[in-house]
């Protein structure tokens, strides 16, 4: 299978009052460097006027997006995110 011409991005979503918002961004990014992907991170207090992304997510942080797809909320599975981005 030919690998994909443009690399996935992955957003994770977070806010400063979050404990483990750090925590799955150091776990997930070696993931995210070793498949070629592009890691975001996102503070949704911080985004925009209105606090959408504030209102979208609540609580739920931190949130891992592949291209804009919820793919995991609060706990991620490494070997899952790998097979993932390998798609």
């Amino acid at each position: 299978m030919p690998s994909r011409s443009v690399p996935h991005t992955v957003t994770l979503m977070t806010r400063k009052s979050c404990g483990s918002c750090g925590r799955v961004k150091e776990q997930i990014a070696p993931v995210v460097e070793e498949a070629g992907a592009l890691l975001e991170v996102v503070d949704v207090d911080q985004e925009g006027v209105g606090g959408e992304l504030a209102i979208e997510f609540g609580d739920r942080v931190p949130v891992v997006l592949i291209d804009n797809e919820e793919f995991a909320c609060w706990e991620v599975e490494n070997e899952e995110l790998a097979a993932a981005l390998r798609k």
